[in-house]
């Protein structure tokens, strides 16, 4: 009776102790967790912070200055066209005009490399963020880099041969027909960017709502 005794018991601290082994792990598995969840919270409270910046970014400034820059293309391509010399000078400074921004990405970057990105286990959540940031915020960056590259490869160097920079005067008035066509095709470069500008604005928006849900 004594052995059986001994026996149950050593099975039943043997079994505490595995017991004992498992809830620490438990409870230290629950905690970081816990913890992991704390910190995404913040994270996603951030980039809902974030994407309310780059909405008013867009709407209160670059939108409509792009917009302006746009119209002030538009109306140096009239004037060209209709000969009209010093109605062009008078909106030469303008064409040199660059007004770039791109979403902030850097926290939605962290979560994902940090794999936290999993933590949110709402998948139609997961991909509206990858749509957003891996799609339409690059996007974003492609087109700003495009515009810059037309404007420092083929407008400026037309304006430095052609054009008087201290006075905005021009000082070759034989032939502007490259110049008006090198405006055409920077005019479409500005009304795409501005587009998606504009597309960003409703895409944050619908995106800053969803991640309201995690909060």
């Amino acid at each position: 009776m004594k052995k059986r005794y001994n026996w149950l018991n050593h099975l039943f601290n043997f079994l505490a102790v595995i017991l004992g082994v498992y809830l620490a792990f438990y409870v230290n598995e629950r905690a970081k967790q816990a913890a992991s969840k704390k910190e995404l919270s913040l994270l996603v409270n951030a980039m809902v912070n974030d994407l309310s910046a780059d909405i008013k970014a867009y709407e209160d400034y670059h939108v409509p200055v792009n917009q302006n820059h746009y119209q002030l293309i538009d109306s140096l391509i009239g004037l060209l066209t209709l000969g009209d010399i010093a109605g062009s000078e008078g909106l030469l400074a303008g064409t040199i005009q660059l007004e770039n921004y791109i979403p902030n990405n850097t926290i939605y970057n962290s979560i994902k490399s940090s794999g936290k990105l999993q933590l949110i286990e709402d998948i139609n959540i997961q991909e509206a963020l990858s749509d957003f940031y891996d799609g339409t915020v690059m996007e974003c960056t492609a087109k700003n880099e495009i515009q810059a590259e037309y404007l420092f490869d083929n407008v400026l160097p037309w304006l430095v041969s052609n054009t008087d920079l201290a006075v905005m005067e021009l000082v070759h008035k034989e032939d502007l027909l490259v110049f008006k066509n090198t405006l055409i095709i920077y005019q479409t470069i500005i009304e795409q960017k501005t587009a998606h500008y504009e597309y960003i604005v409703d895409k944050a928006g619908a995106l800053k709502e969803k991640l309201k849900l995690l909060e």
